[in-house]
């Protein structure tokens, strides 16, 4: 079964799939880092500093790239439930919604026969999200740093995205997906709810 948890920054992706990994005999991965390869792509990927001029269809290319090998050696022959942090999700937001790469482009590059069972989009009032992305750069000022959470603006045209025009789409592939609203959840209320939806999905 494979899972792919979603949702703009601040929605406490990343602290649900590490947590998923450690307390629930899930595979987890974080896309893209989950692999040599990918660690190696990632901050070209991301538009990170010296990155931050990249062309938009070589950063398309490269998270493509990652992606495809995470799936052949962590996710095409996993016998257990793998959750990814992210997945070609992500893809079909920043680079073909916000950046214009056509989605058959996007179609072209997914693995023939990968197939996503569910995805978990967790989300939450946008002054809460943005709130927290802020709380967590003064903590750690290289966490989140990216291409597109410099600017609010964008950060709201994003979660707009992750609220209507990803769903249709998974929609239109036949997606499941479930929503997790975290604005009055912690994280260990959204672990258990990420858990029961998965468990559910199981059966």
């Amino acid at each position: 079964m494979f899972v792919i948890v979603e949702g703009p920054n601040g929605a406490g992706k990343t602290t649900a799939i590490k947590s998923l990994g450690e307390e629930s005999g899930y595979t987890a991965l974080s896309s893209p880092s989950a692999t040599p390869l990918s660690q190696m792509l990632r901050p070209a990927c991301r538009g990170t500093d010296p990155w931050e001029d990249i062309d938009k269809t070589v950063q398309f290319l490269l998270f493509s790239a990652a992606r495809m090998d995470e799936y052949l050696r962590i996710v095409k022959d996993a016998d257990e439930v793998v959750v990814a942090d992210r997945w070609w999700t992500s893809t079909y937001v920043y680079q073909c919604v916000l950046q214009g790469i056509p989605v058959d482009f996007l179609e072209y590059t997914k693995h023939p026969d990968e197939r996503v069972d569910l995805v978990i989009l967790l989300d939450g009032d946008n002054d809460t999200l943005i709130n927290r992305v802020s709380s967590e750069r003064d903590k750690n000022p290289t966490h989140g740093k990216c291409t597109w959470t410099k600017d609010n603006e964008v950060m709201f045209r994003l979660m707009d995205i992750y609220r209507n025009e990803l769903p249709m789409y998974l929609k239109g592939c036949g997606i499941s997906v479930e929503f997790i609203d975290t604005t009055n959840l912690n994280q260990d209320e959204v672990l258990e709810k990420t858990k029961e939806i998965i468990e559910s999905y199981k059966i």
